[in-house]
C-alpha cells in the first residue's frame, strides 16, 4: 500500500509537470507563429525561458524545410533547427524529429507527451504545433525535461509517506469500528453521493489520460499506413487499427462531455447567428458516408423565407447535428436523409427525416435515456454508446431549446429541434 502511495505521488507529480509544460508551450506558440521566421527572437525567448525552468533541459522550434547539402545537394522536407537553447544545434536537421513532427500536426491544440530514460534518469519529451491564422502546422515546438528533482524530492519524503498513510490507516479502522454499527440512511446516503462523485471524477480523469496514448497509436497508424513497403494486408490490420482507435476516440469525447454534463462543467458561448451555414456544413460532411452506402442526402431550403437567428454556442450545435444527421445515415439502409429549416409561431426548426428503420412507441419513449441502445437484428452490426442522443438532449436542452422525435417502425424517423427565434 505505501508503495501505490508513492506511485500515486510520482503520478501527481508528472502530471503537474505536464500541465506546466504544457501552459508553458501553450504561451510560446501564441506569438511563436507571428516569430516563426525571426530566429534571433524565438532564441532569445527560449534562453529567457530556460534561466526560470531549471526542470527543462532541451527547448527547440523545428521547422520543415528545402535544405542545400554541399554534398547531397537540394534536400526537401528536411527538419530544420531554427531555435534552442542549445546555439550550437540551430541550423542543422533534427533526424529525430520527423514523427514527433506528425504526432504533434495530428492534434494542433495539445501538447503530446513521451515519457523515456536516459542513462537512468527519467525524462519527458513534449511536442506542440505552431500554427498560422489559418490553422496550418509552420513548425514545432519540442521540450524534453528531467523529473530528477521530482524523484530526489519524492524519496526524501518516502518515510513521511509511509509514517502518514500509517496513522491515517490506524485511524480509519478507529472510526470504522466506533461508527460501523450506528450507520443510519443519511450516512448511507452521503457515501452513495461519495461514490457517485467518485465515479464520475474517475471517468473524467481516465477519459484525460487516455487521450495522449489513444493519439500516439492513432499517430503510429497514420504514420505506418503511408509507408510503401507494406504489404496489402498489413495495410489492411493497420486500417482496423486507425477505425479502431476513431472509435475509441469518439467513446472518450462521450464520456467527457457526460462528465461534463453531470458535474455542470461543460461550457457554452452563446450567440446570436444564422444556423444556414452550420447545418449546410454537417450535410456536405456527410455525403461521402451516406454515398457510400448509397443514400441521398439533402438540405431543403424551399421553406427558408428570410434570414433567421437564434441564441446558441455554434460548436454544441454543429455537435447536435452531427450526432442527429448522422444516425440518420448510419441507420437508414436505402431511401434518403433530408434535413429542412423552417419557421413556425416565432420558433426556429430543424428536422431531419429519414427512411431508415424507425421505431415503436416504447423504443421512442426510451430514446434519449444515457446508454439506452435499440437492440434488434438490423442494429446488431451498428456500432455505438448510447450516449450520443442523451448528450444531445442535454445540450439542446442548456440552450433553451427543444428535441422531440417522431417515427414509425419499418418506416423511418423524424428528428425535430428548435429554438426561439432572436430579433
Amino acid at each position: 500500500m505505501a508503495q501505490r502511495f508513492i506511485g500515486i505521488a510520482n503520478d501527481a507529480e508528472e502530471r503537474l509537470i505536464n500541465v506546466r509544460i504544457g501552459s508553458l508551450q501553450d504561451a510560446f506558440v501564441s506569438f511563436a507563429s507571428d516569430k516563426i521566421d525571426d530566429s534571433v527572437y524565438l532564441n532569445n525567448q527560449i534562453q529567457n525561458i530556460i534561466k526560470t525552468n531549471e526542470t527543462i533541459k532541451s527547448f527547440k522550434v523545428i521547422v520543415k524545410k528545402t535544405i542545400i547539402d554541399p554534398n547531397l545537394g537540394t534536400i526537401p522536407n528536411s527538419y530544420v533547427i531554427i531555435a534552442s537553447n542549445n546555439l550550437e544545434e540551430v541550423d542543422t536537421v533534427d533526424n529525430q524529429a520527423p514523427f514527433l513532427y506528425t504526432l504533434a500536426g495530428s492534434d494542433p491544440s495539445n501538447s503530446l507527451t513521451m515519457p523515456f530514460s536516459e542513462n537512468g534518469e527519467r525524462l519527458f519529451q513534449t511536442a506542440r504545433a505552431i500554427t498560422d491564422k489559418m490553422g496550418n502546422v509552420v513548425g514545432v515546438v519540442m521540450t524534453t525535461q528531467t523529473l530528477s528533482l521530482a524523484d530526489m524530492a519524492i524519496q526524501s519524503s518516502i518515510t513521511r509517506s509511509r509514517i502518514l498513510l500509517f496513522v491515517v490507516i490506524i485511524l480509519i479502522l478507529l472510526l470504522f469500528l466506533r461508527h460501523s454499527k450506528i450507520i443510519d440512511y443519511m450516512d448511507l446516503y452521503k457515501k452513495l453521493k461519495e461514490v457517485n462523485q467518485l465515479k464520475d471524477d474517475f471517468i473524467s480523469m481516465a477519459s484525460h489520460e487516455l487521450r495522449t496514448p489513444l493519439t500516439i497509436i492513432r499517430g503510429y497508424a497514420e504514420f505506418a499506413i503511408g509507408a510503401p513497403e507494406l504489404s496489402p494486408q498489413t495495410k489492411d490490420y493497420i486500417s482496423k487499427i486507425d477505425i479502431s482507435s476513431k472509435d475509441l476516440d469518439a467513446l472518450i469525447s462521450d464520456m467527457l462531455d457526460v462528465s461534463r454534463i453531470e458535474q455542470g462543467r461543460m461550457s457554452f458561448k452563446l450567440e446570436k447567428i444564422n444556423p444556414l451555414d452550420i447545418i449546410e456544413g454537417v450535410v456536405t460532411s456527410l455525403v461521402l458516408p451516406a454515398k457510400e452506402k448509397g443514400l441521398s442526402i439533402s438540405f431543403d431550403k424551399t421553406k427558408i423565407e428570410d434570414s433567421q437567428y437564434i441564441n446558441v454556442d455554434k460548436d454544441r450545435l454543429k455537435q447536435a447535428l452531427v450526432n442527429l444527421i448522422g444516425n440518420a445515415v448510419k441507420y437508414t439502409n436505402k431511401g434518403e436523409i433530408i434535413v429542412r429549416q423552417y419557421k413556425e409561431k416565432e420558433r426556429l426548426y430543424i428536422r431531419v427525416s429519414d427512411t431508415g428503420l424507425g421505431m415503436t412507441e416504447e423504443e421512442r419513449a426510451k430514446l434519449f435515456e444515457k446508454f439506452y441502445r435499440i437492440r434488434t437484428k438490423e442494429t446488431e452490426e451498428i456500432r455505438g454508446t448510447g450516449l450520443g442522443l442523451w448528450i444531445t438532449a442535454k445540450i439542446i436542452k442548456e440552450m433553451n431549446g427543444n428535441v422531440s422525435v417522431e417515427s414509425i417502425k419499418g418506416i423511418g424517423s423524424h428528428f425535430i429541434i428548435s429554438f426561439p427565434i432572436v430579433a
